[in-house]
């Protein structure tokens, strides 16, 4: 529900949010610089009989002395040229400066208050700021949920930019956001006559007589004399300290009657110009001064490091509602990968213009449960389902808190979710953990577990894992272990479907994310031969180009070729792609691609890949089959994840094998000359040491700072993270200097090197999770 609040009402209102904290920030800046130009007085200082004096012998036709929030003294005073305001130095009582506010704060704050729309305006303003309310508190719940809980508050934020800046941000100004919208929209409640708007105290004017009775305390009736006292003699204003200035009304020179009007912060009374006593004196009421600092607390006026703390919070907020709808357009973008129109798509694909629908639960031979806190999760089961249908299977699609105690004719059971935060479960899976203690399944029924998630975060697929331990403790069978998708990876989840496939001997034909891919033509052109000594082939495949559909190698009738197909003209181009992205290209009779890691970008007129042929390997096999001259189709992933940092004081790049592949591209447009550091682990130096020539050539032109070898087959065999060890100090070193580290190859190598720079680490107190965190790990691993 938090979240659902928090999305719809974000949208409609982050544009508005924006321009009134924008307005709100310029206020806030002026109130600052108010306060941060007038003069101060300490507490005892002066009292306002001694300030009152100087002003009067500097303004002899002053009528009024007051002090703002901000604590400017201004005197306003009439002469020949109309009605002036000046401020005044209250040590002195001279003039500073006259003042007049600007007409941009006069627009602004009329801008502010009401969109300059009068009170309609008003209106639309005070339900800007219930919005703000209500996404503040929204907040507030999904980032304690997204946090792990209210004790880890203050903990540092996971994900990617926009999502660190949206949490941390929030964090930072939740206070303010909420202050100013319970205090904006009692200032709206008053304006409205909602609440009663708080007023001084209504006195009479007192009419100076010789007859006046005498009053109690405070208030003192003196009968009028003919002489006024000096105003730096009257007792009232000699007993009222000047830092207490609200305002003071001089008495008219030349109406006898007239008397002085004092209003300090404490109340509000008249005083007798011929003895300087008080006439008639009032106190405050507690909802006044209550309603005083609600609109202090609003404005920042007179509040010093509050004011600052508003105006930075209302800079914040932009920022806040910048990403938010970042966060929420790439979920949506994810989303759509596997939305609504796609699985229309998927139903008449695979059902052959024939609507499908799912089975009963108890009808059902395949039953699919899905955790999801988005939409990602859910709209890839929709398209799983609708796979297996078209395969003829009966799908029971439900949500995981919908799990039943039995499946009568259930022979599989999928169970797939998402993570929230820090290892819970998302909205729709928060009561399977309980609810499936109860659950039982037929003989011979299998499971699979598939966990979605981000490695960036420690609890990484950790619901996931919960539902795979519940799984093993009940024994039930499993189809497949435990699988991960890491930020929804397409190759992962294909590789994952391909298994499924075979093992319930059907064709299961899912176009993931078809929407992004964008099919071309390239012909091989060069191809270099390493590792055959050693029984591990390993191809550095060199292609351009081409625009001739009819070249086509591999022109299978699987929906990716059949796509390429339609799409391809005389005129397509060559894509745009950078090193470290990922190039997909499916084998013949197959219906998935299968993903390599460019060492080239399109700027170097070629796309380049490094292949070992795998045992088996239907792809590498396919690949290391081609002659120069053929043509193929392929298509371009994006990788924005996996590139050098521009700010990192230096790289190192730890490879082992074909992991040289996209180090090698970093390293060839390495032209500013940053130190990079290279470690790579082959089998055997004179068989497979790939890209020797253009490495020596990158340490000869400082492209390359250093390069480290260990070879697992020679005479004195070493592994790369062997070389990781003797290297601790200077490792340690650069990453304390601002490092980078880079890791690409297998997931065993990559688990290794881990390992080995967290002990490495250890000693200054870091790890590598908190270098993720930062930024400053990343790795392309398979």
């Amino acid at each position: 529900m938090s979240r659902l609040i928090h999305t719809w009402l974000a949208l409609p209102a982050t544009v508005f949010i924006i321009i009134v904290a924008l307005s709100g920030c310029i206020l806030s800046l002026e109130t600052l610089n108010e306060a941060a130009s007038s003069p101060k007085l300490n507490a005892g200082q002066t009292s306002l009989a001694t300030l009152a004096s100087k002003v009067k012998q500097g303004y002899p036709n002053a009528e009024q002395l007051t002090q703002t929030q901000n604590g400017l003294f201004l005197v306003s005073y009439s002469n020949d040229q109309g009605f002036n305001e000046d401020q005044i130095d209250p040590v002195t009582g001279l003039r500073v400066q006259a003042h007049q506010r600007s007409d941009l704060y006069n627009w602004m704050k009329n801008f502010h208050r009401s969109l300059r729309l009068g009170d309609v305006g008003r209106m639309f303003v005070a339900v800007v700021a219930f919005a703000l309310l209500a996404l503040s508190i929204s907040g507030l719940f999904l980032m304690i949920r997204r946090l792990g809980g209210i004790r880890y508050f203050f903990k540092l934020a996971k994900g990617d930019t926009s999502q660190k800046l949206h949490i941390e941000l929030s964090r930072f100004a939740l206070l303010g956001s909420l202050a100013l919208t319970v205090t904006g929209l009692f200032l709206s409640a008053t304006t409205f006559s909602l609440i009663p708007e708080a007023s001084t105290p209504d006195l009479a004017y007192p009419e100076l007589s010789s007859s006046e009775e005498t009053l109690s305390e405070p208030v003192i009736l003196v009968a009028q004399q003919t002489q006024t006292l000096p105003i730096d003699l009257l007792p009232a204003l000699q007993d009222v300290d000047a830092n207490e200035l609200v305002s003071l009304e001089f008495p008219y020179a030349d109406d006898p009657s007239s008397v002085y009007t004092l209003e300090t912060r404490s109340g509000l009374g008249y005083i007798d110009p011929t003895t300087g006593l008080w006439l008639d004196y009032q106190a405050h009421s507690n909802f006044y001064q209550i309603s005083q600092f609600i609109r202090a607390l609003h404005t920042g006026e007179g509040m010093g490091l509050w004011t600052l703390f508003l105006s930075l919070t209302s800079l914040t907020l932009p920022i806040i509602g910048i990403t938010g709808i970042l966060i929420w357009d790439r979920k949506r973008i994810n989303s759509n990968a596997f939305g609504e129109k796609n699985s229309l798509n998927a139903q008449q694909r695979y059902s052959k213009g024939h609507t499908q629908t799912y089975a009963s639960a108890q009808e059902a031979n395949i039953i699919i449960l899905a955790g999801s806190e988005g939409l990602s999760t859910w709209r890839f089961a929709q398209e799983f389902s609708q796979a297996l249908m078209s395969a003829g299977n009966k799908v029971h699609l439900n949500k995981m808190n919908q799990v039943e105690n039995y499946y009568e004719k259930a022979t599989h059971v999928f169970l797939m979710s998402s993570t929230y935060g820090e290892g819970q479960a998302p909205s729709s899976a928060s009561l399977f953990l309980d609810k499936a203690k109860l659950l039982s399944l037929p003989k011979d029924c299998q499971v699979s577990v598939l966990g979605f998630g981000d490695r960036q975060f420690t609890q990484f697929v950790g619901f996931a894992k919960q539902i795979e331990a519940l799984v093993t403790k009940k024994g039930f069978k499993q189809m497949l272990p435990f699988t991960a998708i890491d930020q929804f990876c397409q190759a992962s989840l294909e590789t994952w479907i391909e298994k499924v496939s075979t093992c319930l001997n059907q064709s299961l034909c899912l176009q993931l994310d078809h929407k992004k891919v964008s099919p071309f033509q390239m012909q091989l052109f060069e191809q270099r031969h390493y590792g055959d000594e050693v029984n591990a082939p390993v191809r550095v495949l060199r292609f351009k180009a081409i625009n001739n559909p009819a070249a086509v190698l591999n022109p299978t009738t699987d929906e990716v070729a059949m796509l390429a197909s339609e799409t391809l003209t005389s005129e397509t181009s060559w894509p745009e792609f950078e090193v470290g992205d990922l190039v997909g290209i499916t084998p013949p009779g197959s219906n998935f691609a299968r993903y390599y890691s460019l060492a080239s970008s399109d700027q170097d007129g070629m796309l380049e890949i490094c292949v070992r042929k795998q045992v088996d390997g239907e792809c590498s096999g396919f690949l290391h089959s081609l002659k120069e001259g053929n043509a193929i189709h392929a298509f371009i992933q994006k990788k924005a994840s996996f590139r050098p940092a521009r700010d990192a004081s230096s790289v190192i790049m730890i490879g082992a094998g074909t992991g040289m592949a996209p180090l090698h591209g970093f390293i060839k447009q390495n032209e500013k000359q940053v130190p990079y550091y290279l470690y790579w682990g082959g089998r055997l130096k004179h068989s497979d040491f790939i890209y020797e020539d253009s490495l020596s050539q990158a340490l000869a032109t400082s492209r390359l700072k250093q390069l480290r070898l260990a070879f697992s087959r020679s005479s004195k065999p070493q592994y790369v993270q062997n070389l990781l060890t003797d290297d601790a100090k200077d490792i340690s070193k650069r990453i304390l200097d601002g490092a980078q580290i880079m890791v690409c190859g297998s997931r065993v190598m990559a688990n290794d090197v881990r390992a080995s720079l967290d002990h490495i680490l250890k000693q200054e107190q870091l790890s590598v999770s908190e270098l993720e965190r930062a930024g400053r790990y990343v790795q392309d691993v398979y």
